[in-house]
């Protein structure tokens, strides 16, 4: 079994290095929700501000996506993640005693989030210029989703000793562990700079197109209505009957087996190409999520939750690849990686306002809306390539 993944011992370094920037993004979702409920009862903000709190650093990793690919043409590996590392352990340094400000606070998340974006669509960028840019997506969304287990666990054994300045001090030593094991992979390549360098090497021009953008749409539409279920599903279950405790245990067993349907979405992305496992995965999803928040028992509810957070688990790994397949250089999926992380902010905001006024059932609906938008945007990506090659072949003939 082994020696079938020897192909990626070539690769270790990256691996560990985007593992551990993917990582600081499954952080973030770690101490979200204790940060989430300490906010509230320490300092006493509401929850709509608590909310905003947590999700800013998804909103900054979404805007980083308009920095790295110029970075990438002008810095090399280690002066981008030595910045971006230090400014992520500042910040979030600095709201362990400043979290009761809450100006201060949006801010520090925003640029904790921007850092993280940044590290994010560096190593993705890397990734997706290899031959096995799938499955090395999906292993390291994989090493991310599985280290989420341990994280959730950490971070609320220390807000709950130390309140909020407890989840934050836990996140600046996890980043601190993060950022320095994005050192072992080292990129000798530099930026283009010289005006001596042949044509061959040259970055060529970054060309905005039609496919592209609703490819990077589709994942972003994909990750915000496939994540809904998720800041309700502790409501769900409680309203099944089910312990916070109880609730917990399950749901964090499910966690931590979705992690492998990230490497089988890469595997899969690799052998069938992505079209496929992400119209299977958008179905998989919408017929998960309506089980689960219209089920009427335990059983139901958790039959219904497995599939639906495996398929978001098997489609991120997928996204990627297929935004890593639209340049040889890797600047799409540079682009891709943060907008499509900044889903899980976005589909906490969407969630909390389609519950406030049509009930929480609705959140099937929502969800099974957006599916289909998937699907639809999924055809239109196969009619512009279509097109595409169409027209390629029709200025090759005229030739």
């Amino acid at each position: 079994m082994m020696s079938r993944f020897r192909y990626l011992l070539p690769h270790i370094g990256l691996i560990i290095a985007a593992s551990a920037a993917f990582s600081m993004s499954t952080l973030f979702s770690s101490v979200k929700p204790v940060l989430l409920t300490q906010f509230m009862s320490e300092v006493g903000f509401k929850a709509g501000l608590a909310g905003w709190l947590v999700a800013t650093p998804f909103i900054g990793i979404s805007l980083a996506t308009f920095m790295v690919a110029t970075l990438l043409e002008r810095y090399s590996y280690r002066q981008i993640i030595s910045c971006s590392g230090v400014l992520l352990i500042v910040c979030q340094g600095l709201n362990s005693f400043l979290f009761s400000y809450a100006i201060s606070t949006l801010l520090l998340q925003l640029l904790s989030g921007i850092s993280v974006g940044v590290l994010m669509g560096l190593t993705s960028s890397f990734i997706a210029r290899s031959n096995v840019a799938a499955t090395l997506f999906g292993l390291v969304d994989m090493i991310g989703v599985l280290l989420m287990s341990v994280m959730v666990a950490g971070a609320s054994s220390a807000t709950d000793k130390y309140g909020v300045t407890g989840g934050f001090v836990f996140s600046v030593i996890l980043s601190v562990v993060f950022w320095l094991a994005m050192y072992i992979y080292v990129h000798e390549t530099q930026p283009n700079l010289t005006q001596d360098a042949t044509p061959v090497t040259k970055i060529k021009p970054f060309k905005i197109s039609a496919r592209p953008i609703v490819i990077i749409l589709m994942g972003v539409l994909f990750v915000t209505f496939s994540g809904q279920g998720f800041a309700f599903m502790f409501t769900i279950a409680t309203n099944l009957g089910m312990t916070f405790e109880e609730s917990g245990s399950r749901i964090g067993i499910i966690l931590f087996l979705s992690a492998f349907a990230c490497l089988i979405g890469g595997m899969c992305s690799a052998r069938f190409g992505p079209e496929k496992p992400l119209f299977f995965a958008f179905i998989v999803c919408g017929a998960g999520w309506t089980l689960a928040v219209h089920s009427t028992s335990q059983t139901l509810f958790l039959l219904g939750l497995f599939p639906a957070i495996c398929a978001l688990q098997f489609s991120f790994p997928v996204l990627l690849s297929f935004a890593g397949t639209l340049d040889s250089e890797g600047r799409w999926a540079a682009v891709a990686t943060p907008l499509l992380t900044s889903g899980f902010a976005w589909a906490a905001v969407m969630s909390g306002q389609v519950v406030e006024v049509w009930g929480l059932k609705a959140l099937a609906t929502a969800t099974q809306l957006g599916m289909v938008t998937c699907i639809l945007l999924l055809g239109l990506s196969v009619w512009l390539s279509a097109s595409h090659c169409a027209k390629a072949s029709t200025e090759i003939d005229s030739l």
